[in-house]
């Protein structure tokens, strides 16, 4: 572990980084992961500040991680600290962020050293993960997005709907109803539970009362020729269109069917581009994925920007777009 350059923040389950990984290190690049989630159990954290100076490592499982060593760091899906259950119940959460404290100072510290690149820096994808900020963003650069309410009141509900012709979605903006860290068997982030975007109907409107149980955003539902799922490596651009109106699965979200999608390699126009571009500027970012509706009057609709979302399942549905490629050249470029 002594070799690596390149520090991989993550969790058990991501595929992605471990074949990421060992395409790195056929090109000469060494990674070392780390997993927040063994903290404090299997892992340990060693932090010293002696001379006006800190010195910090992480003792894992795998060996020792010296944090001075690292040249660039891959932000990707972790979980947070665990403790052992066998704390108190009035225990267990001080433990878990007093972890969460020291592991954040960590990452801070080796954010502010201008020699470490990060994919992308975790404040930075924090902040860019609202999507009330990003859509704001996104109309000063020129975008166009659904009409959105975010509301508890379900007067409110009412009155969208009325204003929306009956025709609304109802957008979960967090993920599904379980989590990853949830769930024994999760093996990635969609999980059963609650689609991310489905139609709110009549019958839905009979039930509206509960929406005081819980902030809920619902959006105008737009009319879809087809999607384009955007991913960016800095100032590389991957553009995939993907046919969901073709199965009535995915006609409302995409990510409903076991089956992928039929996707092809898609067209972006100059002036959309240039937005995602000045988007992921603003936000600090070296990573995106951007989602669009493409409407049957040709329209681009933005709907949001996942800061750290999963994009090797684009070049598994369209293999001529390389994005593998073009994370491994950032990376050993940037380390």
């Amino acid at each position: 572990m002594g070799t690596a350059t390149i520090l991989i923040v993550t969790s058990r389950w991501d595929t992605t980084a471990y074949a990421a990984a060992e395409i790195l290190s056929r090109n000469g690049r060494e990674s070392v992961f780390f997993y927040p989630e063994d903290v404090p159990q299997s892992a340990r954290i060693d932090a010293v500040f002696r001379q006006g100076k800190w010195s910090n490592r992480l003792h894992t499982e795998d060996g020792l991680i010296d944090l001075d060593e690292i040249k660039a760091v891959w932000w990707r899906k972790p979980l947070a600290p665990n403790p052992s259950d066998a704390l108190p119940k009035l225990e267990f959460p001080y433990a878990r962020r007093e972890c969460d404290y020291a592991l954040k100072g960590l990452w801070d510290l080796l954010a502010s050293n201008p020699d470490v690149y990060w994919m992308s820096d975790p404040q930075n994808i924090r902040k860019a993960d609202n999507k009330m900020l990003q859509m704001a963003r996104g109309a000063a650069l020129g975008l166009t997005s659904p009409n959105t309410i975010i509301t508890n009141d379900p007067e409110d509900v009412r009155k969208f709907y009325d204003e929306c012709s009956q025709k609304m979605v109802f957008k979960s903006m967090t993920g599904s109803i379980l989590r990853a860290e949830q769930v024994k068997y999760a093996s990635g982030t969609t999980i059963p539970g609650m689609p991310f975007v489905r139609p709110f109907t009549d019958e839905d409107m009979q039930q509206v009362d509960s929406v005081r149980q819980s902030a809920c955003m619902f959006q105008e539902l737009v009319e879809k020729k087809h999607e384009l799922r955007v991913t960016i490596f800095e100032d590389q651009i991957f553009t995939c269109q993907i046919d969901s109106q073709e199965n009535d699965l995915t006609r409302d979200d995409w990510r409903r069917s076991d089956l992928p999608p039929q996707a092809t390699a898609g067209r972006l126009p100059d002036s959309v581009a240039t937005a995602c571009l000045t988007m992921l500027d603003e936000f600090g970012l070296r990573f995106g994925a951007f989602d669009f509706i493409v409407t049957p009057e040709g329209e681009h609709v933005f709907l949001e920007v996942n800061p750290n979302g999963q994009w090797l399942f684009v070049q598994e549905w369209v293999p001529e777009l390389r994005l593998m490629q073009a994370f491994v050249d950032v990376m050993m470029r940037r380390s």
